[in-house]
């Protein structure tokens, strides 16, 4: 089955544990805890990341958003250092992975500022995932051979251009490039819209994949309190959408959703077995 990688807001310490058990009683196979979502999500602080870890303790999927400010993915010598900081902090609490992204001015892989972040994590036995940043890149194939030979263990996109206000059901056809042309060497993770409503059709686009997953934010939250303008096309861009409690309703519909294609494929004439 694909697996479900949630993002979770991890500003409210109170609410973050009730937010984090929804997410992993819902199925959620991991979690990317990031800090003020408003900014499309930064480095959380260490008390939430231990709060996340203490309550996603038995899940070896838990991934650290490691982004030292807003804005592009352009960084300063003194934010680089502080990223390094941050990974260090993110091994530290326990986390399983880390979520990075950085570019230079014209917005190609900065591969020079990247490599000692890779380094260290690898050194820290952290799984790193190259964030949305990708989707600001032009030449994406050149970037995704760069990610596949630096070593990164998946890369997050919507096959759309990144702040173009679009989501993954804009960018199926680049994604079915981006995982033809990855041929299961590193994973693609698609993200940016993505819920119980439209996963069918996510699913059956990209069908006969392997090594790709799927992310979700908005979709999942308690619907209830959403601000009353929401709009399903608020989806496509996390910093649009009310923050809120994770639903676990929500989160399991999604998983219930994932596996109701995936036993759709089961080969006919061969048994299923669970």
């Amino acid at each position: 089955m694909i697996p479900l990688e949630v993002c979770i807001d991890a500003d409210d310490l109170l609410a973050l544990p009730a937010d984090v058990a929804a997410a992993k009683a819902g199925g959620a196979s991991r979690i990317e805890l990031c800090g003020q979502m408003q900014h499309q999500g930064l480095t959380p602080t260490d008390a939430a990341m231990g709060i996340a870890r203490e309550t996603f303790a038995d899940v070896p999927g838990l991934l650290v958003m490691v982004r030292p400010r807003a804005g592009d993915f352009c960084y300063s010598a003194s934010e680089l250092t502080q990223m390094q900081d941050s990974i260090y902090r993110a091994a530290g609490q326990g986390a399983d992975g880390i979520v990075l992204g950085v570019l230079d001015s014209h917005n190609r892989m900065d591969i020079k500022a990247l490599s000692p972040l890779l380094a260290l994590a690898q050194h820290l036995s952290l799984q790193v995932t190259f964030h949305r940043a990708f989707d600001a890149i032009e030449n994406q194939f050149e970037a995704l051979e760069q990610l596949i030979d630096l070593g990164v263990s998946r890369v997050l996109s919507a096959g759309t251009p990144w702040e173009s206000g679009l989501g993954v059901i804009g960018g199926l056809p680049r994604l079915s490039a981006l995982l033809t042309r990855a041929a299961g060497r590193i994973e693609l993770v698609a993200g940016g819209g993505v819920g119980p409503d439209n996963v069918a059709h996510i699913l059956s686009e990209l069908d006969g994949f392997s090594h790709w997953s799927l992310h979700t934010y908005s979709a999942v939250l308690d619907s209830s309190l959403r601000d009353a303008n929401f709009t399903e096309s608020n989806l496509q861009n996390s910093a649009n959408a009310k923050s809120g409690p994770v639903s676990q309703a929500r989160v399991a519909e999604l998983v219930a959703n994932i596996r109701a294609h995936s036993l759709l494929q089961v080969p006919q004439g061969r048994p299923f077995t669970c």
